[in-house]
């Protein structure tokens, strides 16, 4: 709330013992400066209430956004995990072919085996081999 220093009418009842001294002009402005002064004070009031209204309404389209936001991820949150999970799945195969490397990599005479499994990954398509030709 804005904090007035002078108070309106006080500079209405100025006005009017000024008036009986025939200054007429000095009181129609004290009168015209106390309507201001009141005007504005009244204009700052419904500012002010303007404000926390604006502001509790944020507050609420805060919340909904929040509200929406949840309830969306709810939505798609399955499709979500199904495309993390394919993902993974398509993983599986380059780390079923690390596992066997490991295992044979001790063995000089694996190297036939990893060959033969690498070729049978590939006919199988779980390794799929592209030549850029740039």
């Amino acid at each position: 709330m804005i904090d007035l220093k002078t108070n309106p009418d006080h500079l209405h009842a100025i006005a009017s013992n000024v008036r009986l001294t025939d200054q007429t002009d000095l009181a129609h402005d004290l009168d015209a400066a106390a309507h201001d002064l009141k005007n504005l004070r009244d204009y700052a009031e419904r500012i002010e209430r303007s404000v926390n209204q604006m502001s509790g309404e944020i507050q609420s389209i805060r919340t909904q956004r929040d509200e929406a936001a949840a309830a969306l991820l709810a939505i798609i949150r399955p499709e979500l995990e199904r495309m993390i999970d394919d993902a993974v799945e398509q993983c599986r195969p380059l780390e079923d072919l690390r596992d066997r490397v490991e295992r044979l990599e001790g063995d000089h005479t694996g190297y036939v085996e990893i060959r033969d499994t690498v070729r049978d990954m590939i006919r199988d398509g779980d390794i799929i081999v592209s030549i850029d030709h740039s």
